[in-house]
């Protein structure tokens, strides 16, 4: 089988193309008996609102538009250039405007999950196979469970080592969070580690909480074992043996094996920086040739030192813009986003410039504004880059708020004031246009021009004057009626009516062709074309003041509701901060006992072992002397221990004792010793003799 998902056949064309030994179909579905050995879960439960929140909570619309056929809607699909989808954002129904209720990009949402069932393993316990073919890149799961802070973290990590749990199903979702799927999760959490996975997972933005999906690598064949590479993503107390059986295992999960082996980068960052797995190899086998160590660095995943060693380039492409975009929407890494921000900064290609913009840019650097709030060299780059921006509509700038966020900026530290004042000067001049509706495009539909079906070359924008839909070019400060040159139509087979337009435009190109009308009958026609554009444009400008008129009513009228509604959400916002500060304040306490009740354990474990490199010495000499089994004076032994240990412990809890016994301290044990053996023996010599009498 295949390796990659750009060499493998076609899943209905090349049939069970999976080894026998690693075809699992028969094996028996413990789909329902696994499911008793956790808490299924429809979604992630959070310990409270304020985590798993993406870091812009703002939602991203997308460009695209509804198609519907047979009762479905087809927009933002695979084959689609939705944005959203591209940089891993789900769109949301009554949120994404044109692109329509139940578009294909919902698959978190909608619970589309792959077809899947559990089996049992030889070796490794439960694990998930396919029930059906699937193709590379396809949603397979949503890794679900409990999404907890770093500090609960550390502590489930110590509580169910000591209730002696086999297998820890953690999984980080970003700095200091982390689904824990051990004893509620989902089906995703019976996915095991392989060496060699033909699954990943990716983090996406679903409806302003991050979501992990577990996704095909490559296509996976029917009856396959699904699996993952843990080296990343998951979390657990000790080294475990990898019984994955590829030729690249590496023979342990967890401890140092698995920190030399892991991956050096989360698979995301790396596709971000350029970074290819020969690259990571190499840099591994260098070291360790070196005899230097190879670890993470502040538990984050991320070798700085690998990171350092790399020739960032210019991304050179669109996927490049993509990759980058969709890591810095959802950035929670400082040195991270600065090393994918210097890609973006070296970019010269103003087609790929414009690609910043498309995907989402103005909102993200709204967002990176902040991040990078106290590095004023960085904010100086950025506002730098912005200035560097291709010209386009207002609309992105103002939806953003990223000029508000540099109007606090510049007021906040003058030695940016220059470069924020330029930059904020030259985007007022920009024009600002309606945005094409849904509705429009109904309409525009109906025509012999579709404007869902074309593909606008870099800086073209579609926008909305006076009703009717224009092709925008701010850079060169043209608009257009019709599609500009390099335009393409993105019509696919789904739609028979589309060849039947193409039919139509060209039977009548032949017309015009026999039929050449006199220049008479032209200005005629244009003149007549002319006139009723201007009828238009007058019953637009009526129709615009008429709503303006009803909005302003309206406002009036909702106004003093509006007040009570704000009155209301400051009360509830105040109770939830209030609710809030006391779940902190007990968390803090409950971790304050167990870290008492954790010491006080602690110390009894030390003064048991201070004792016991003293007392069973001091028993050898009982075993000859008295005729004493070796069975009875370890048995008196750890009695010692135990009443020696109980009578510190009650003088003070609190005490640990020395690393060695003093002289004195030996001479107690000693004659505490001699008392309780002389005890031990007249018991044992009295129920001796009674036994042979």
């Amino acid at each position: 089988m295949a390796s990659s998902a750009t060499s493998s056949p076609s899943l209905e064309a090349s049939g069970s193309a999976v080894p026998a030994q690693r075809d699992f179909s028969n094996e028996e579905d413990k789909t329902q008996e696994a499911l008793t050995t956790f808490i299924n879960l429809e979604d992630c439960k959070y310990a409270s609102k304020y985590i798993g929140n993406a870091k812009s909570s703002d939602f991203m619309e997308c460009d695209c538009y509804e198609e519907f056929e047979e009762g479905i809607n087809h927009a933002c699909d695979e084959n689609s250039d939705c944005i959203n989808r591209l940089t891993l954002i789900e769109c949301v129904n009554g949120l994404c405007d044109t692109c329509g209720d139940n578009c294909q990009n919902q698959r978190f949402q909608k619970k589309e999950y792959a077809d899947i069932s559990v089996f049992k393993t030889k070796m490794k316990g439960y694990g998930v196979r396919a029930n059906k073919d699937i193709e590379a890149n396809d949603f397979i799961y949503e890794y679900k469970g409990e999404v907890i802070e770093e500090d609960e973290f550390r502590e489930r990590l110590i509580d169910y080592d000591e209730r002696g749990f086999k297998h820890f199903y953690f999984m980080m979702l970003q700095n200091a969070e982390f689904i824990d799927a051990t004893i509620k999760g989902s089906l995703a959490r019976f996915c095991n580690h392989s060496c060699n996975p033909n699954a990943y997972v990716n983090k996406w933005v679903v409806a302003g909480k991050l979501k992990m999906g577990i996704f095909a690598k490559r296509d996976i064949y029917k009856g396959e074992e699904i699996t993952f590479d843990y080296n990343v993503d998951r979390y657990g107390a000790t080294a475990q043996k990898c019984y994955c059986e590829e030729p690249n295992c590496i023979g342990f999960l967890g401890g140092k094996t698995q920190t030399d082996s892991a991956s050096l980068l989360p698979q995301s960052y790396a596709d971000a920086l350029g970074v290819k797995v020969s690259v990571e190899k190499k840099w591994i086998r260098e070291m360790k040739a070196k005899g230097l160590k190879i670890d993470k660095s502040n538990g984050t995943n991320i070798n700085i030192s690998f990171v350092e060693s790399l020739s960032l380039a210019a991304c050179e492409s669109m996927d490049e813009v993509t990759k980058v975009m969709s890591v810095l929407l959802q950035i929670d890494d400082e040195y991270i986003g600065q090393k994918l921000l210097s890609r973006l900064f070296m970019i010269t290609d103003e087609s790929l410039l414009h690609q910043v913009i498309k995907f989402h840019g103005y909102r993200c650097f709204a967002k990176l504004l902040q991040f990078y709030a106290n590095d004023i060299g960085l904010l100086g780059q950025i506002l730098e880059f912005l200035d560097r921006l291709p010209k386009t509509t207002k609309n992105g700038i103002t939806s953003s708020g990223i000029d508000k966020k540099i109007n606090d900026l510049i007021t906040r530290d003058n030695t940016l004031y220059n470069k924020g004042e330029e930059l904020l000067e030259k985007w007022n001049s920009y024009e600002t246009y309606n945005r094409i509706s849904k509705k429009d495009i109904n309409e525009i539909s109906k025509k012999a021009t579709d404007v869902r079906r074309i593909r606008l070359p870099p800086g073209w924008e579609i926008v909305h004057e006076n009703g009717q839909p224009m092709y925008y070019n701010a850079q060169l400060q043209t608009k257009l009626r019709h599609p500009p040159s390099g335009s393409s139509k993105t019509f696919n087979s789904r739609t028979s009516s589309r060849d039947n337009l193409h039919g139509f435009h060209k039977k009548n190109s032949n017309f015009n062709k026999r039929h050449r009308l006199d220049d008479d009958a032209y200005e005629k026609i244009k003149m007549k074309r002319i006139e009723n554009e201007m009828k238009a444009l007058e019953k637009a400008k009526d129709e615009e003041k008429r709503l303006l008129k009803e909005k302003f009513e309206l406002e009036n009228q909702k106004k003093s509701e509006l007040t009570k509604i704000i009155e209301f959400a400051n009360k509830q916002k105040e109770l939830e901060r209030e609710q809030s500060i006391k779940e902190k304040e007990e968390r803090a306490k409950r971790r304050v006992e167990k870290k008492q009740v954790s010491r006080s354990s602690h110390i009894e474990h030390k003064w048991n072992k201070f004792f016991a490199s003293v007392v069973p010495n001091l028993l050898k000499k009982y075993e000859n002397e008295h005729n004493i089994s070796h069975e009875h004076t370890k048995h008196c032994s750890r009695e010692i221990v135990k009443i020696l240990t109980s009578k510190e412990l009650k003088k003070d809890p609190s005490r640990a004792p020395d690393e060695e016994p003093t002289k004195e301290k030996r001479a107690k044990i000693r004659d505490f010793t001699t008392i309780y053996m002389d005890k031990f023996i007249q018991k044992y010599q009295d129920k001796k003799s009674t036994k042979h009498a």
